[in-house]
């Protein structure tokens, strides 16, 4: 992995995160962490494209200062209401209100501004309804003091939720939240069962955070479900809702803290009273070269480079997977969205449902992959999956696999 002093020395204090101290512990055995494929986190530390990186040197003067704007850059938003407008359709009659700002710390934050938001309205402990498998909603919303609960995505339902069911448990819920494009599966929700679930929300009242990282990482030739502006299209009088999109996952630049924020205009204007609260603006020359960015038709040329590369190493490693380490199809779901694949824990690694012993042996090989599902609540259902990032290299994806096999850490 890249040189593991620039991005996990913490010296003497304490490292919050499981994967760091993984790798401490790995190189205090004698591991090489230089020599580390690291498949967990979705970052590579590779350069960002070259256009965004040039535009950091042309930035005007007053991005380096305060903006006297709460809702980001103004020369950003105005072409991230444009950006987003454009790339979700959200022209036409029939669509409720909405504007879009930035989001200038990272969506994790403007997730939990939202959650401020929501708690605020909510009588008693409110609830949220989430994802499982999924992403660490429940690290954003428990400490708001959300009680977190999952529902389920499934292998029988091709990893899709069930909005029936979702819906017998929207009943004093105060949030739901969407993962249309889902991490950790890489399964894209159907239209239908998105519609489903914002109706279900809207009709108890029930608040919705759509949480869009990965809209624009799909499999080229299968575009993926639009569920912003199938979410403007049913919101009349809705409760509250926001949209998050980082620009990270797209521009592989996760450190800028860079994204969208689309909701209607009065809740626009209550995160960014709360954000207030903590921050002015942040990160504005980086704002302004994500605006130039943006207008610049390279961007999209990138961006159709990462979605086929991202494709060429799914079907590389699944073909792997089956071929060189014998897992059965059914064992492996290589998804059409977002960066990752997941993958079952072969059952004599799989110590009573949970995936750890499994990375350990993988770590011990120089492959670290990810845990199969960030959410804690999914532990409990035993689920033995890992999931891999699949922006390295494929050269570099072939070789983690050949460690795998090597190491006898296929299926049998």
């Amino acid at each position: 992995m890249h040189a593991p002093d620039d991005v996990l020395d913490s010296g003497a204090l304490p490292d919050l995160l499981a994967d760091a101290r993984l790798i401490a512990d790995h190189v205090r055995a004698g591991g090489d962490a230089d020599e580390l494929v690291y498949l967990s986190l979705g970052e590579t530390w590779h350069r960002p494209p070259p256009g965004l990186v040039a535009a950091l040197g042309r930035v005007a003067d007053h991005a380096h200062g305060y903006t006297l704007s709460p809702y980001g850059l103004p020369a950003l938003r105005r072409v991230l209401g444009s950006y987003i407008t454009r790339t979700h359709d959200l022209t036409g009659p029939g669509l409720g209100d909405f504007d879009v700002a930035v989001s200038q710390a990272g969506t994790r934050a403007a997730m939990s501004d939202f959650g401020q938001l929501v708690r605020a309205r909510a009588t008693g402990r409110p609830v949220a309804l989430v994802p499982a498998p999924g992403w660490d909603y429940a690290g954003v919303l428990e400490p708001l003091g959300f009680a977190v609960r999952p529902y389920r995505v499934t292998a029988e339902r091709d990893w899709q939720p069930a909005p029936d069911e979702v819906a017998r448990s929207l009943p004093g819920a105060a949030l739901l939240v969407l993962n249309p494009q889902h991490n950790p599966t890489g399964s894209d929700w159907s239209p239908a069962t998105v519609t489903g679930l914002v109706r279900a929300a809207f009709e108890h009242r029930t608040a919705v955070l759509l949480d869009d990282a990965y809209f624009a990482v799909h499999t080229p030739g299968s575009p993926p479900t639009n569920a912003l502006r199938i979410l403007l299209a049913e919101s009349r009088t809705p409760p509250p809702w926001l949209a998050v999109r980082t620009m990270g996952k797209q521009f592989r630049c996760n450190g800028w803290g860079i994204g969208a924020l689309t909701a209607h205009p009065d809740t626009l204007a209550e995160l960014a009273a709360i954000a207030h609260q903590r921050t002015f603006g942040t990160a504005l020359p980086l704002q302004a070269a994500m605006a130039t960015w943006l207008q610049d038709p390279e961007s999209e040329v990138h961006l159709d480079r990462l979605r086929h590369h991202y494709a060429d190493a799914r079907r590389t490693v699944t073909r792997r997977l089956l071929d060189s380490l014998d897992f059965p199809r059914d064992a492996v779901h290589p998804g059409t969205c977002t960066s990752y694949l997941r993958f079952r824990v072969p059952p004599r690694f799989a110590v009573h449902g949970d995936e750890e012993p499994y990375r350990r042996r993988c770590l011990q090989a120089g492959v670290l992959p990810g845990r199969g599902s960030m959410a804690a609540e999914a532990r409990h259902d035993r689920t033995t999956h890992v999931r891999v990032h699949l922006g390295h290299p494929v050269a570099v994806l072939e070789r983690t696999l050949d460690r795998l096999r090597d190491a006898g850490l296929g299926w049998n």
